[in-house]
């Protein structure tokens, strides 16, 4: 069969084709649209950008330094000490005390009825500072005088002119002067009644009481120094055992031994009662 003529386009028909035909195939790329590549968008970062949380912990890291080196501050730095304020105590004057040893002491044994005790003896001459006739003892009396030889009497027993305001003007005994830190002996046998470093005016001092003929006899001795107090009360004295030594306690205007005899409770001379009862 003969083929059939081709068909002879109208006018308009084939410009409106390919319009058609340009607007549904590609676009055709040239050579310069195909080295351009189109900009990718940035994308979103999954963590918070590193520069940023790396001044964070240098800033987190600033901060705690600080703090750690506060903390040890106690440990490093030495903490500023707060005032002291000193506190002032009361002094009160306390007089020393002082005890002298004798280089020799002896002993007597002596006999009471049915029993033999053995004394210690004030020691003899040797420390006495100064001695004097005013009496005269005898070693084995029953009843004897507070010192083993005579010694110096500088106030009597009776009135005088008062060595004080306070002083009473009437003297209740004898004041004896052998010389500061002479040993004192007990005059006779007898319990003490009293012994105390606290005497007041009388300042270490003993009280001893006796029987002697029969009658209650209280021998007393004063001024006494410190820590030479021999004596505790209640305690049986046999004569011629050490009471004390010489000294300048309590009311006193020099080193001696204020002694008295009292008997009924009444104070007697002692230079007028002793000597007739100082016998073997």
């Amino acid at each position: 069969m003969p083929e059939p003529a081709p068909s002879t386009p109208t006018p308009g028909t084939g410009t409106r084709r390919a319009a058609r035909a340009a607007l549904s195939s590609p676009p055709v790329q040239t050579r310069r649209d195909r080295r351009r590549r189109p900009t990718r968008a940035a994308r979103t970062p999954r963590h918070a950008p590193r520069r940023t949380l790396t001044r964070s912990r240098m800033l987190a890291g600033a901060v705690m330094l600080p703090v750690a080196s506060i903390a040890g501050l106690p440990l490093l730095i030495p903490l500023t000490p707060e005032p002291v304020f000193a506190v002032e105590a009361t002094r009160t004057p306390v007089r020393a005390q002082s005890f002298t040893t004798p280089d020799t002491v002896t002993g007597t044994v002596m006999v009471r009825g049915d029993y033999t005790v053995a004394v210690t003896a004030p020691v003899g001459t040797e420390s006495y500072a100064h001695t004097a006739d005013t009496f005269t003892n005898d070693p084995a009396s029953a009843v004897q005088w507070p010192f083993t030889v005579g010694v110096p009497i500088s106030s009597t027993f009776g009135y005088r002119t008062p060595p004080c305001p306070s002083c009473s003007n009437f003297h209740a005994g004898l004041d004896m002067t052998p010389g500061i830190g002479t040993p004192i002996q007990a005059i006779a046998d007898g319990v003490v009644t009293t012994a105390t470093e606290q005497g007041g005016a009388y300042g270490v001092y003993v009280v001893i009481r006796h029987e002697i003929d029969g009658q209650v006899v209280e021998s007393a001795y004063a001024h006494m120094r410190e820590g030479s107090l021999a004596l505790t009360p209640g305690q049986t004295v046999r004569v011629g055992q050490m009471v004390g030594r010489v000294g300048d306690s309590g009311r006193s205007f020099g080193a001696h031994l204020h002694f008295e005899i009292r008997t009924g409770g009444e104070a007697v001379d002692p230079l007028a009662w002793l000597p007739a009862r100082v016998r073997p």
